[in-house]
């Protein structure tokens, strides 16, 4: 059943930040933008709300609207904690970055190494799966594992919240090591681009192993604790589990489950408020931090456009090289840009999720860039 909203339930709540701290300042260009895009993304009858972050030049930009509950008037705030999916993977290569720069990992050390029993099968003709086919997708490893998973989203109707939960709730690491051991590459690794989820989620595994640490500890450590990010995490205390907001898949008119991450969850299980993702713009602005330059460094291209860092969707065109990475679970969507030319980060991030919401995002994100740039 499609909803459409009340306009008298529509609700938009705006902010400023200077340097991290609070003020009000509603003549902002930047925020009339923010106001002017947020506002009008809200009025496609799928969308219940949608939060907006732009961070630029030290200054962070927030605004908020429509509602987190169909008929419930809740708008989400800066306090509001969002499931951000695979956006997770560029705070997984930043890991991995962190741990290249310290010489705890090469980019080329076949993956099995770090991994006990016989994984021979993880080769083509020799050729072995090394880290940074995982941190590119060029491993020729599946989608998900346990394979059953990458049925789920081939349908795109209302079963898929249910029919993921009930998969990732009967699956865990043990499984998943084993499920590894069947896998079959059928062409050299490092030849074609196939996005896997269950590469990222290999090179959790990897982490954990060369550290001796669990990945929240790990992001902990290497970069959330100095930039404040007090909100970020996989594993929620019991504070952060009743600011995290549930979605809707497609035009369900009832929530889906929030993931469980019964893996190691580097591929897709960090939440965060917006404005924990706008220290996180910020960190990827800063071209002083070795372990960002590594991280976004280029290490496949495909023809004249295709590039990937760490992670990172690396792009070329008028506004210069970007980094992007979009998220998605089945009932919460996101994007992240990053714009160095102009020192702009910016985050959309929605509790509605379906094939046509990518989209949606990241047109969004470039009008507002092009609003932000013509001022």
């Amino acid at each position: 059943m499609k909803y459409l909203l009340p306009i008298v339930l529509i609700i938009s709540t705006f902010s400023f930040q200077k340097s991290f701290s609070q003020t009000s300042n509603v003549e902002d260009p930047i925020l009339k933008s923010i106001e002017k895009h947020g506002s009008s993304f809200i009025k496609d009858k799928d969308i219940n709300s949608v939060s907006i972050g732009i961070y630029k030049d030290g200054e962070v930009y927030t605004g908020h609207y429509g509602e987190i509950d169909k008929g419930e008037g809740n708008t989400p705030n800066n306090e509001t904690i969002y499931e951000i999916a695979s956006v997770t993977k560029t705070m997984t290569g930043y890991l991995v970055a962190r741990a290249v720069l310290e010489e705890k990992i090469k980019l080329d050390d076949a993956v099995i190494i770090y991994l006990e029993g016989d994984f021979s099968n993880l080769q083509y003709n020799d050729t072995p799966i090394t880290i940074k086919h995982l941190l590119t997708h060029t491993s020729g490893l599946p989608k998900f594992l346990p394979l059953e998973m990458n049925n789920v989203f081939e349908k795109f109707d209302e079963h898929v919240p249910e029919e993921y939960i009930k998969l990732e709730r009967s699956y865990n690491k043990k499984q998943f090591l084993a499920d590894l051991k069947n896998i079959s590459i059928t062409e050299a690794p490092g030849t074609t681009y196939l996005y896997s989820n269950a590469g990222a989620e290999l090179i959790g595994h990897v982490l954990e192993t060369i550290y001796q640490k669990d990945i929240d500890q790990l992001l902990k450590e290497s970069f959330l604790a100095e930039n404040n990010m007090f909100n970020t995490a996989i594993t929620l205390d019991e504070t952060q589990k009743q600011k995290l907001v549930q979605g809707y898949w497609m035009n369900n008119e009832t929530q889906s489950p929030n993931q469980l991450n019964t893996l190691w969850a580097t591929g897709s299980g960090a939440k965060m408020t917006m404005t924990d993702m706008m220290q996180y713009a910020a960190l990827q602005l800063n071209t002083k931090n070795p372990v960002v330059l590594e991280s976004q460094r280029v290490l496949y291209e495909r023809g004249k456009t295709f590039k990937i860092g760490y992670f990172w969707r690396v792009w070329n065109d008028k506004y210069g090289r970007s980094y992007n990475h979009h998220g998605g679970t089945s009932g919460m969507q996101n994007w992240l840009f990053i714009f160095p030319k102009y020192n702009v980060g910016i985050s959309i991030m929605t509790n509605q999720s379906g094939p046509k919401t990518p989209n949606k995002l990241s047109k969004t994100v470039r009008k507002i860039l092009k609003n932000i740039i013509e001022e």
